[in-house]
């Protein structure tokens, strides 16, 4: 769909207050970044960390809640938010023309890996390194490179939900990623802010919607994953379908660490005994079906996700 040149309605634009607050978040994040970089300096040797573990999927699939569970186990040291200090440090897709958050093994700069491992080495004081951060759904052959002994989690979800979820994020200015060179040109928005993973051909719809670009954006995330995925042994890596977390979480998370080397442990199952009590962000509250807030959005762009919700298991047979 290409952008409605009827002119009914204003497509929204940035806010000072919204650009100043990106603006604050990104010195913090540069801050951070200098100072793990100069510590890398005076560091002369840095091993990988043993058995990290990297938890992927779709933005807005649910992987906030399985992060916040697995990171109370005391195993493991975690970021408290997503690991942009850095897979950034490196790779931010400025370096490649802007043309995606796509990593390989190839794009591995010379001294990277000893930054990484530097890195975290200080983070995690000898525990065990959990991360959570969506766009390295499209990186896994550069992480494997980088992280040989390496688990991965892929969380699946409905791209019912989780699409409407992305329109959303979208529609409030949600998890802004990246000031772009080239302006949107949205039928809801006007301006240089992306939110969320930046997929190959994003350039293609920079002039369509919320809803196309958030359909690109979950097909793009679990094509390249489950394509990547299929490179690596079944150990390395473990499948956890998001409805199946919400309905039975103790459950899902025993099998898991158990595939991990790891038993289960009282602060987890507090949690996931009581899921209410630990409400992770959204934008307005979750209930059943509230993809059909945006029923007329998803209806269309459900033949450009069906493919990818059947690859996940998930039924295409949707009544309006």
């Amino acid at each position: 769909m290409t952008r409605s040149a009827s002119g009914d309605e204003q497509a929204a634009e940035d806010s000072l207050g919204l650009r100043f607050n990106i603006f604050a978040r990104r010195r913090v994040l540069h801050t951070q970044r200098y100072w793990l970089r100069a510590r890398a300096r005076l560091e002369r040797d840095a091993l990988p960390p043993h058995k990290p573990v990297f938890i992927i999927g779709s933005p807005r699939s649910g992987t906030t809640l399985l992060f916040r569970l697995m990171r109370r186990h005391e195993a493991f040291w975690a970021p408290r938010g997503e690991g942009h200090v850095l897979w950034n440090a490196y790779q931010h897709p400025r370096h490649k023309g802007w043309t995606s958050d796509r990593v390989t093994k190839e794009d591995i700069k010379e001294s990277e890996p000893h930054f990484l491992y530097s890195a975290i080495e200080k983070m995690t004081d000898g525990a065990r390194f959990l991360d959570k951060t969506p766009r390295n759904a499209l990186k896994l052959p550069y992480l494997m490179s980088l992280f040989p002994d390496a688990s991965i989690i892929l969380l699946r979800r409905s791209g019912l939900d989780t699409v409407s979820s992305l329109i959303e994020g979208w529609t409030v200015r949600h998890g802004v990623s990246y000031r772009l060179p080239e302006k949107l040109e949205l039928n809801e928005y006007e301006g240089r802010l992306w939110s969320y993973v930046l997929p190959p051909g994003w350039q293609e719809r920079k002039r369509t919607t919320f809803a196309d670009i958030a359909a690109l954006q979950y097909t793009t995330s679990y094509e390249i994953a489950i394509a990547d995925l299929q490179t690596l042994e079944p150990p390395s890596y473990i499948e956890i379908q998001f409805e199946e977390l919400l309905r039975a979480p103790a459950a899902v998370l025993t099998d898991a660490f158990d595939r991990l080397g790891l038993g289960m442990t009282e602060p987890v199952l507090e949690m996931a005994r009581n899921l209410g009590a630990h409400p992770v962000q959204t934008n307005t509250p979750p209930r059943a079906e509230k993809w059909r807030d945006r029923e007329d959005e998803i209806m269309r762009i459900l033949p450009q996700i069906s493919p990818v919700m059947k690859r996940l298991g998930y039924s295409t047979d949707v009544k309006a």
